[in-house]
Formats: C-alpha cells, structure tokens, sequence
C-alpha cells in the first residue's frame, strides 16, 4: 500500500478514535439521587468498627464494618433496602444511613472514594431489616478518606484524624445519631483518643470500643513513610535536584579525558559523543528545574504555559537529538535528506497539533486557561485528549530520540550481537560499514524503522492518555455510587474530565522525565565502549583509571540507584547516594583485587608478565588450550575416582597435571601459577572473550535473559498483586508505570551484567559466583553504614525492599556468572549434550553441590524478605 495511503486511513482512525472518546466522555451521568435525597430523621440501631492493617509499606488499608437495624415500618426505607445493591432505591436508602440528607462539599484532587466490599448484605428478619455494610480504602498519600460513615483525613505532618458521619436531620446534635458500639482497631498503629463521657474498653489487641453515642476525637500515627513531615515535598524536591547535580557532575569528569583528546585524528568519534554527553547534562538539568518550578504552581491560570513548555521543549529535544541520522556509524548517508523530512515533518506536525489547541482555544470550544467554568462539548475534551498526546509523544519521542544519539555515537548498535568483540584498533574492514543503498527502494526501506518507531509511540502515548482518562473515571464512578458525586466535587462529570486532561497537559513531561535517567547509564556505556577502542592492547585486560571511574558510575546509576527507590527522609540525600555508591564499588574492586587470581598469579611471578603475556591473542589462544586439556584430564581423574573409567595409572594424569601447572610466560624467572590455582582457574578468571568489554557485553546479555523473570515478579508485587492493583487502576499513569518498572529493572539487571563482565578479572574469587558475591557487597555497603549511622533516614520497610531488590539481583548475578564459566569452555560444548552437563563438569560436582546450595540459600531469603514485607 502506498505511503500517502497508510497515511490517509492512519489519520481517520485517529480521528475516529478521538471523536469516539469525546463522545462517551460527553455523556450525561447518573444524577437521579444526588439532589432527591430525603432521609428520615429517626434513630436506628447502629454498629461500626473501623480497623487499621500495613500489610505492606507502601499503604496502609482501613477497613470498615457497619451494622445497620431497619424496622420495617420506616418509611418505605425496608422495602429500598431489599431491591439489591445494583438498584438506585438501594443505594439511595444506604447513603441516607451512612451519610444523612447532607454532604459536605470536597476537592477532587485531596478525596479518595471507598472500595465497596461484595460481602456486604441484607437479612430480613420478622419485623427488622438487617444491613450489613462493608467497604475500604488504601492510605497511599495525603487527602481524605471515604470509608463507609467514617473520614479518615490525612495531612502531612500530622497524625491522622478520624471522624465519624452522624446520619440525621440537618443541624441535629452530634449525639442524636445512636450508635450502639463504635471500635476501632488501629492494627499495630498508635491511637491518640480525646476521650468523652462515654463507656469505653480497650482490648488486648489495642482496639478500642465505645458504647452508645460518643463525642469523641480519634487520630491514629500513621508510619512516617507515608506521611513524613509538612515539607516532604522540598525534601523529594532537595533530594532529586542532588541527583542531577551529581549525575551532571559524574558525566562531566567522566567525558573530561575526551575533550582533551577531540583533537586528535582518533579522537573525532570520543569528542563528538562527549560533546552530546555534555549537552544532555545541562539539557537534563535545566530541565528537571523547569518542570520542578511548573511543580509548585498549582494555579489553573498557568495550565497554558505549562503546556506551551512541555510541547516547545519536547521539540527542542527531539530535533537536537537528530534521530535521522543512520544508528551504524560508517552507513551510507544516500537516504539522509527522506529521513530528515521525514522525522522533521512528524514532530512538527505532533507540536502543531497540540499549539493549535493550546493558541486557538475557540476552535474547541476551551478558554484561554484551558480550564472550562461549565460543562464543556465534546470538542472540548477531544481537543484537551489531543493536546496531551501530543505532549506525551514529543517527550516520548525525545527519549528515544536521545538513547538513538548515544547509541549511534557510542558505537554501540551491536552490543547485543552475537560476534566476538571488537578489535580496539579500526580498520578498512570494519564490522561497521555497509554497502552503498542501490536505489530508492532501499531508502524506502531505511524509512521503515523510523515508521515504525513513531507508530508504537504513538501507541504508547494513546495509552498513556486513555490510563489517564480511566483512572478518573474509575474515581467518579467510586464517588459517584449513589448519584452523588456532581454534589460532592460541586460540578458534573465532563467538566472535571476536561479539567483533569488540562492538568495533564503539564503532568506528562514530568512523569516522563522520570524515566530519563536511563539516557544518563546509555550515555556512560558509550563513554565506556569508546573509551575501550581507544586503549593500548596490554590496558584491554581490565579495566583502568577513567575506565574504571565509568564502570562505577553505572553502577551506581543503572544498577544500585534505580534497583531501590528510596522516600521519606532519605529522599532529601537521594543524590548522595550516587557517589557512595561509586566510592563503595572502588572500594570493594581495590580490596577484593588482592585475592583474584591474576593479582596472585602476578604477585607470585614479581611482575605484571601473566597480564602481558595474556594481552597477546597468539599466547591467549595457547592458555586456552592448556585449560581445554586441564579440564580434560581433571575430569578423567575425577571419574577414576568414581570408578567410572579404565585408566592404567593414576600417576599418568596427575604427570600430566603437573606438566600442566607449570607455567612461566616470557619475562618470569619462575612458575607463576600458585599451587591451590590451576590453569582452568586462571582460564576462568579471564572469562569467555579476550577483552575486558567482551566479558561486559555477553555477561550484559545473559543478566538482561535471566532478569526477565525477576522483572516480571517485581512488576507484579509493586503493581499488581493483592491491593497494588487497585492503586494502580486509581494512579492517572498506573498501568503504564506497571510496564516502565518491568524495564526499569530489566535496565538495572542488564547494568549489573555488564559491570559484572567489566570487572570479571579483578573481582575476587576463582568461581564466578564469587565475583557476583562481591557486587551484592558494593550495593549493601553503603546502604549499612547509613542505617547503622543515620538510622531515621531509612526506615524498616525500606531498608527490607532494599535488600529485597539486592538478593534479586546477586541471584541474577549468580546464575549469569555460573553461564559465563560454561561460555569460557563453549569449544567443549560439542562433547556435552547440555550446558548442565558442561557446567557439572566444570565444577566437578561438589562444586556444583555447593553453588546450587548457594543459589537456593538466595531463594531461601528472598522469600523470607517478601513475606515479611507483603505481611502474608
């Protein structure tokens, strides 16, 4: 199908779809009970306990039970009461019981409706109708409460405090509504009670019981990392300016050591990517500021600027970028002028679409202020639906736009490939080059990406706006049970809706610049690959000095930082953590590279000859074979021992060990290997590549397979599972956070891998758990000493999902580093029929014995931490 008509029934769908939305979010709502409401005013026989459960820490769930006794002959009240709880008599006559002829007004925003519980039901029994209400909530944040006749109102700084609706006549006294007993069990939580001239008892539980009609106050303490102080939010904002501050300053001197070099004929690539470096730590600082200052300006009048800054630096971003060059360097340019008008035409049209709501509001029906003071038409909320998407997109689009860039820059399109690694030295048969495109139909072809790249955005920002849309709906429908939800926010269902949609407009960028941060750990593995190219053959063995300072760096970034999200008071230091975490890494490599293997070998010989003999792939190559052959024999002798194999003398293998053991590199005056260390040992410790950064690309590649299970678990205890769901489906970006965690640790695991690779030569240990070990130190480290020395700033439930996400990832780790042992001998892999029975070999069972204890010890704690923490 031609282009021009992809492009023709790709617009009328969107149109399609748009109108579609406008028109189901113009339709009117239930009203019939919300201004009919005419309760009785006699006293019932009523019951209500309220109960407090952290199951978790992230919220805290409240749940109530009320028991209401009807007699039949109120009114016609019984007779509403048994129609079933789908019908409006029902739910008419259970908001008078619970909430009475009057509702005070509340901000949408601060009020959280209840969850009705389906275990809810109504007996009649002789001359009494028996109603018995159940219903929740989840305490995530500040705001009020909903549940059943009870308000919980929660404010930063302050304890809870918890009220009770008092169902009767308008103006009637707080005690002529009869409860026969009011309890509350705070669930572990502290009650702080201005207690009445009423009976109470206290459990042994800590609940706490009243008879009759109290007049009493109740607060609750909540847990300070729910509600931690009356500037929380400074101390979030404090926290995640450090981070740039600091993540700026580490790219910075990390890209230092190529500026100096730009001029260099070798140097072009390095200065070109250090240059971008460098300009999207200033643009990602100057930003996150901005989009900061737009935090605090709640003001309905400023929704149009917002909005005007969004979409105008979403451009900017994405055409500093330049997505349209090739992502191969050395590829052919032929078809650059298409993809340039091509890209430039599709953002273009994205920030037109979205200026046109925002400059000519009259075409849909908006104000200037994009904030409707009636109900708007359905031109109004498509208009607002389409300003949003054109925002989410631009920013969308700009960080792919920018990971394109770094990759491109960085040389880094075949890290995932299956070749071996790359030579550091370039040459005229470059893995990198291309042939020369034969005509138009391979430029249509290089189009294609780009297409499809921009349609899944696409796609991705529909669903972001779409969550956006059903989150709210879901609130009103909530609030909106008995028809009363128009009275309780002071205005009707469309125009919240299009208020919602405008606040949107300025919240997207700052929910996607939330997950920028991945741009910084890409722009740090290119700084890396490039770095490699450029180094002398002897420095590829491990990494050295600024090398060195890069892998720390992503450690910290990719791996320690975003593996745990850290709040309340420990937010006001988050950017701190960045370079404890780097001095922690330095720390561990610099001690730990004391008991490695090539450390030994060398300190045995008196000189650095093992490295440099190893630097040279002839001598490499010969290594390799010794420990094929060691490997061979230690075998043999291990199945004579199980008596398995018909050799003639014993001494005859271990002759040939011994021969094996013996190995003096040029330059070294004695045998370098010490006698606990074996050549297979040694072959082990270099890993499966001759380079350093061919150990970090395929152990990058087995971490990111083995993480994907993991990320999946994750995913689903943070957003799905039990309670998590429903906050999920109440959040504006829930659902699309749940697929944004799933990557974010996918990222963190791929990080950890590589890293993990970088270091394999100077980590200690002879078998590659060991190594793995040593990385689930470095992350623990910092996070002990600042428990252990500042306790307040980070809490229990924090501190266990911080050692919960470590463990998670040493078993990724653990499992990667047994792989990279198998890859190591992959030449014997022909002999094997699995890579089991490879690895069993390779560990000579007992050793396998031991990992595989190792490996179920980490499930073991796992799950120890995860029940802890889920409270099951």
């Amino acid at each position: 199908m031609p282009n021009a008509e992809m492009t023709a029934l790709a617009w009328r769908w969107i149109v399609l779809a748009f109108v579609t939305l406008g028109w189901w979010g113009a339709q009117p709502t239930q009203t019939y009970a919300a201004d009919t409401f005419n309760c009785p005013t006699q006293q019932f026989s009523k019951t209500t306990k309220l109960t407090f459960r952290q199951h978790y820490p992230d919220f805290v769930e409240v749940r109530q039970t009320t028991s209401i006794k009807v007699p039949e002959q109120s009114k016609g009240l019984t007779d509403d009461l048994t129609l079933g709880a789908d019908t409006a008599d029902y739910q008419n006559a259970m908001y008078c019981l619970l909430h009475g002829n009057s509702t005070p007004p509340v901000t949408f925003g601060d009020w959280h409706p209840e969850w009705r519980s389906a275990s809810s039901q109504v007996t009649n029994d002789d001359s009494l109708v028996t109603v018995q209400y159940e219903s929740w909530n989840l305490i995530k944040d500040s705001g009020g409460f909903e549940v059943g006749p009870w308000v919980v109102g929660v404010r930063p700084g302050q304890a809870w405090e918890v009220d009770l609706h008092t169902p009767g006549a308008p103006g009637a006294p707080r005690g002529d509504a009869l409860w026969d007993s009011i309890e509350v069990d705070p669930g572990g939580l502290e009650l702080e009670i201005s207690d009445a001239s009423a009976v109470s008892s206290t459990h042994e539980d800590g609940s706490r019981k009243w008879l009759g009609s109290p007049d009493i106050t109740v607060k609750v303490v909540p847990p300070w990392a729910l509600v931690p102080s009356g500037h929380a939010t400074w101390i979030v904002t404090l926290g995640l300016v450090s981070w740039w501050i600091c993540a700026s300053a580490v790219i910075a001197v990390s890209v230092w050591r190529f500026k100096k070099t730009a001029k260099n004929p070798d140097g072009e690539a390095a200065g070109a990517l250090a240059k971008t470096a460098l300009e999207w730590a200033a643009l990602s600082t100057a930003l996150g500021l901005t989009l900061l200052l737009l935090l605090h300006n709640p003001s309905a009048t400023a929704n149009r600027w917002r909005a005007l800054i969004g979409i105008s630096s979403g451009l900017t971003l994405v055409l500093l970028a330049r997505p349209w060059l090739p992502l191969a360097q050395g590829s052919d340019d032929r078809g650059l002028p298409k993809r340039k008008k091509a890209v430039v035409n599709a953002t273009l049209a994205a920030a037109t679409i979205g200026l046109l709501v925002i400059l000519v509001p009259d075409l849909f029906n908006l104000s200037p202020q994009l904030m409707p003071e009636s109900s708007p038409p359905a031109t109004g909320i498509v208009g607002l639906a389409l300003l949003d998407l054109s925002i989410v997109w631009l920013w969308l689009a700009a960080i792919v736009a920018w990971a394109w860039c770094f990759v491109r820059e960085g040389d880094l399109s075949t890290f995932f490939g299956d070749g071996e690694s790359e030579h550091p030295e370039p040459s005229a048969d470059s893995e990198f080059e291309h042939p020369a495109p034969s005509g138009d139909g391979e430029s249509k072809n290089r189009l294609r990406p780009l297409i499809a790249i921009g349609a899944t955005l696409f796609g991705a920002a529909v669903v972001v706006v779409a969550c956006r849309w059903l989150s709210f709906h879901l609130m009103w429908e909530r609030a909106n049970w008995a028809g009363e939800a128009s009275i309780i926010f002071g205005t009707d269902y469309r125009s919240y809706l299009s208020r919602q949609l405008a606040d949107f407009a300025s919240g997207g960028p700052q929910w996607v610049y939330s997950y920028t941060w991945m741009l910084a750990g890409i722009a740090l593995v290119a700084l890396l690959h490039l770095s490699f190219k450029r180094q002398e053959t002897l420095e590829l063995m491990r990494p050295e000095k600024v090398d060195l300072l890069l892998v720390a760096a992503i450690f910290a970034i990719v791996v320690a930082l975003r593996g745990v999200m850290f709040a309340g008071r420990s937010a006001m230091v988050y950017g701190l953590w960045l370079p404890l975490n780097m001095v922690a890494l330095y720390a561990t490599v610099k001690v730990g590279r004391r008991w490695s293997v090539l450390y030994r070998a060398n300190r045995r010989a008196g000189h650095n000859c093992v490295v440099k003999e190893l630097s040279k792939p002839e001598d490499y190559n010969r290594l390799m074979k010794k420990a094929l052959k060691c490997h061979d024999l230690l075998h043999r002798l291990h199945l004579l021992d199980r008596g398995h194999a018909e050799e003639k003398s014993r001494d005859q293998l271990e002759h040939k060990l011994h021969s094996l053991h013996q190995w003096r590199p040029e330059g070294c005056s004695q045998d370098c290997l010490p006698d606990e260390v074996s050549v297979v040992d040694v072959a082990l410790s270099l890993g499966p590549d001759q380079y350093w950064w061919g150990n970090a690309r395929k152990a990058a590649r087995w971490a990111a397979l083995f993480g994907i299970l993991p990320s999946v678990a994750t995913a689903w205890y943070e957003h799905v599972y039990d309670r998590h769901w429903t906050l999920t489906l109440s959040a504006p970006t829930g659902i699309p956070d749940t697929v944004g965690t799933f990557l974010v640790q996918e990222v963190s695991f791929t990080g950890a891998g590589l890293v993990l690779g970088a270091l394999w030569r100077i980590l200690p240990g002879e078998r590659g758990p060991m190594r793995a070990f040593s990385l689930f130190i470095a992350w623990l480290v910092p996070i002990g000493v600042v428990a252990g020395v500042a306790p307040g700033l980070i809490v229990g439930a924090e501190l266990d999902r911080a050692v919960l996400t470590a463990l998670l990832m040493l078993m990724v780790l653990t499992v990667t580093s047994m792989w990279m042992d198998t890859d190591t001998f992959r030449r014997e892999r022909q002999h094997w029929p699995s890579r089991l029975g490879l690895l069993v070999s390779i560990y000579q069972v007992h050793g396998l014995s031991g990992q595989i204890a190792y490996l179920t010890a980490q499930m073991v704690a796992v799950l120890t931490i995860w029940q802890k923490i889920s409270g099951k």
